[in-house]
């Protein structure tokens, strides 16, 4: 059977392509469809729609479905009605769901039948029954999820929400109608494990892709890597390093390749040994996420540095050869004072003086998230289109609408 797995438009309804993302999981769900007789075809909106994306600043905002306009929705209709898909599987996050909304409902009025699928069909599957005629919940490449859109029959599954076998498969990158747009870097983005035993609050990682730490065989990483024909690009887990005898053999494997590229990694985990393996292994970059520079905030977080040292950690990387460090920070919290945002603020700006890049986000919660239960019903997104960390909708902070004003304004320089 014929089947169209569809990424919504998020970077093009931001008006810039620096928010353009990879579907390397709608790969992988292609890869197993393909592996069971299928032909799969993956239409990534931001990608596949021929019209380019701009390259101006990017002005956030909430995401409307009726910045979904008939003209970006042009090509993905042609292909609807040329192709003539039996089935659409839409995999979307919490800010994408306007536009799901919409693609899912141009297919179902043609008569094809709709799978739901990705992070916010995963943590909220009974809304998304409205709009679709199936949801998945976790990971998209398991054998039930095949079986799905094979049969027209749905049971909840009570297990196999997650792979064990993330070499069972390699991402099917060429489906990509329109993969030759897609920039260098992107192109090389591969992913060597899934899931992750932390518990950070603003985070649903784990209740998508569980707590256990699902790892790739490094020389089947290497395989990859050496099949992709590009020089750059990342490992996108969400912390590597968190299974270090695993990272270690996938730096041991990578060590040679000629392959430069960056990773996020938990801070408590980062050392000297881990240090030199990454620098061997070829990595140019490591991203770390600290958060807040106050305690209070990060135990409400859940993001325990136990003892981690930020400062300490750049001086190590940057002198075993780690040409970038970066720090993910984030202001907003619920109850968090105007003082306590500054003095994040500060620490960003005493850290970028080092040589440190900085990543500054607006705290927004999402559903299914320890986050989400902390916020009262009144002070939750008006809309799910307001759901992104950098839109700044929500504000959650101990303080006044212009206090609020006056951090945003300082954080400009952060």
């Amino acid at each position: 059977m014929r089947i169209l797995l569809v990424k919504p438009p998020f970077a093009r309804l931001l008006g810039s392509r620096v928010y353009q993302v990879y579907p390397l999981g709608l790969m992988y769900v292609a890869a197993m469809l393909r592996a069971r007789g299928h032909e799969v075809r993956i239409y990534h909106d931001d990608c596949s729609n021929p019209t380019p994306l701009p390259n101006g600043p990017v002005v956030l905002g909430e995401m409307h479905a009726e910045a979904v306009t008939s003209d970006v929705v042009a090509p993905y209709v042609e292909l609807l009605e040329t192709w003539r898909p039996e089935a659409v599987g839409i995999s979307y996050t919490t800010a994408d769901v306007p536009a799901a909304h919409v693609y899912a409902r141009l297919a179902r009025s043609r008569g094809i039948r709709t799978v739901a699928g990705g992070i916010h069909a995963s943590l909220l599957p009974d809304d998304e029954r409205t709009y679709f005629d199936y949801v998945i919940r976790g990971e998209g490449d398991v054998d039930w999820v095949g079986t799905l859109f094979e049969t027209n029959f749905y049971q909840e599954p009570t297990h196999e929400l997650h792979s064990d076998d993330l070499d069972r498969y390699a991402p099917a990158r060429d489906c990509v109608i329109g993969g030759e747009r897609y920039d260098a870097f992107l192109k090389g983005l591969i992913q060597t494990q899934r899931g992750c035993p932390y518990a950070c609050a603003y985070c649903a990682a784990p209740k998508v892709f569980g707590t256990k730490v699902r790892v790739r065989r490094p020389e089947a990483v290497r395989a990859e890597v050496d099949s992709l024909g590009v020089q750059h690009g990342r490992i996108v887990d969400d912390s590597f390093g968190v299974v270090r005898s695993h990272a270690l053999g996938v730096c041991e494997a990578l060590a040679g390749s000629g392959f430069r590229w960056v990773c996020d990694a938990a801070l408590q985990n980062v050392d000297e040994e881990l240090a030199e393996a990454l620098v061997a292994g070829g990595c140019e970059k490591v991203c770390m996420g600290v958060e807040s520079a106050t305690p209070r905030i990060r135990e409400l977080s859940g993001k325990h540095l136990q003892e981690g040292d930020p400062e300490a950690a750049y001086e190590l990387l940057r002198g075993k050869g780690i040409d970038r460090v970066a720090f993910y920070l984030m202001i907003g919290f619920p109850g968090e004072t105007a003082e306590e945002m500054r003095a994040t603020l500060a620490w960003g700006r005493r850290l970028r003086g080092l040589g440190a890049d900085i990543s500054l986000s607006l705290v927004t919660p999402y559903p299914g998230t320890k986050l989400w239960g902390m916020v009262p019903e009144g002070m939750k997104p008006r809309s799910w289109g307001e759901c992104m960390h950098q839109s700044g909708a929500t504000r959650l902070g101990a303080v006044t609408a212009s206090e609020w004003q006056s951090v945003m304004e300082e954080a400009r320089d952060v």
